[in-house]
């Protein structure tokens, strides 16, 4: 571990103190350095500190007695106890010495932090591919019993029913550009989605599991337990989160599948959750909760057979080359929305009673539709969902 961090940590350390730094292995082989034409030099003032767990000062005099040594102030590394290496200022003893302590202990916990992200990351790693396991479960090819097990090998009880919640950060490549600045994008990005895993920890917990997957994506299998409406409560719960990372300036999209009732069903959830994000990015392009209940609608449109939605474009074709089509679409939405009440309608649109009626009177007379035929005034409602959900090219 010591290896994999050591330049890391020399390169950083020297940063802070503006003296150079090199790391030893336990063999006293330089395996990080500010400067990096001394890695893999051996440095021999380092075995003494090393054996006896002691600093030492290397004056100018001492240098000829010590191979790939220059003057500074040594110490040991320690871990759980135990020597692993040694670190070194380079530079006169009188202003090298008194940053002893300060360097010895920003590396110990560097080391430290480093070793509990890859514990982190190794214990995600097998939450997801459980979560994967579930998501391509066949009945046929694949026992309950076998998942079941697994899931207690990982403190989790797989014991439906359960809601999927997709979790999409908008800003991500920002995140870890600007937040860990100096480090490899890699590794920025696994600190980052461990801290975005760890808020949505805080709020999903209570035996539910949540991981990453790929670079910007979140899933959550939320255990819905016996509550009638655990839909009013998740929803709180999401925006909760958002406000959680809105703090940290991070800004996310979330889908809330409908419950499974069966491992089976696990599947189909969450393939509900990602469509309601992909629906909400369309809709307003920005953060929000999207729950299944509240876009069924969209998700008939987002699933329509192609041979249909050609019909429709039909349907719409004269409305479609009118000068005003985005104020005629509009005035269709809200008038549907609204129960087909003008009051209303005009409200919601900030327009005057007799503009509406204008707006009315002319989508009658191109389509030759009544404003209140529900039926074929829901082609004209769909038509326009399709055109905002990019599905009917205009």
């Amino acid at each position: 571990m010591l290896e994999k961090v050591a330049s890391k940590i020399a390169i950083s350390t020297s940063e802070i103190i503006e003296y150079d730094v090199i790391i030893t292995d336990e063999n006293g082989i330089i395996i990080g350095a500010s400067d990096k034409e001394r890695l893999g030099i051996f440095h021999e003032a380092s075995i003494p500190v090393i054996h006896n767990n002691r600093p030492l000062t290397i004056r100018p005099g001492y240098i000829d007695h010590f191979e790939g040594t220059r003057p500074g102030f040594t110490l040991p590394i320690e871990l759980h106890g135990n020597v692993i290496g040694s670190i070194a200022i380079t530079g006169e003893r009188s202003k090298v010495e008194k940053y002893g302590l300060l360097v010895k202990k920003h590396a110990e916990i560097m080391l430290r932090e480093e070793i509990l992200l890859e514990s982190s990351l190794i214990s995600q790693q097998a939450q997801q591919q459980y979560i994967k396991e579930i998501l391509a479960f066949d009945a046929n090819q694949y026992s309950e019993s076998i998942l079941k097990t697994r899931s207690f090998e990982l403190g989790y009880e797989l014991k439906p029913p359960f809601i999927c919640i997709a979790v999409e950060i908008v800003n991500m490549k920002d995140i870890y550009g600007e937040r860990y600045n100096g480090e490899s994008a890699d590794f920025g990005l696994q600190r980052a989605k461990l801290s975005i895993l760890k808020d949505i920890q805080s709020v999903f917990t209570n035996g539910d599991l949540s991981t990453y997957i790929g670079e910007d994506k979140f899933i959550i299998l939320h255990k819905a337990g016996l509550n009638n409406n655990p839909h009013i409560q998740l929803t709180s719960a999401c925006n909760y989160l958002l406000e959680r990372l809105a703090a940290k300036k991070i800004k996310a999209i979330i889908g809330i599948g409908a419950a499974a009732d069966t491992i089976l069903e696990i599947k189909r959830s969450n393939r509900e959750a990602w469509k309601l994000i992909e629906i909400g990015k369309k809709q307003k392009g920005a953060e929000g909760v999207f729950q299944v209940k509240d876009y069924l609608l969209e998700l008939l449109v987002q699933s329509m057979d192609p041979d249909v939605v050609g019909l429709i474009k039909r349907e719409m074709k004269q409305l479609l080359e009118t000068d005003d089509f985005k104020d005629i679409a509009m005035t269709i939405k809200a008038w549907c929305d609204s129960g087909f009440n003008k009051v209303n309608t005009a409200n919601s649109l900030h327009i005057h009673r007799n503009t509406l009626q204008y707006r009315m009177e002319k989508i009658d007379e191109i389509t030759g539709i009544k404003n209140k035929d529900y039926r074929k005034m829901l082609y004209l409602y769909l038509g326009i969902s399709l055109i905002e959900m990019e599905i009917l090219d205009v």
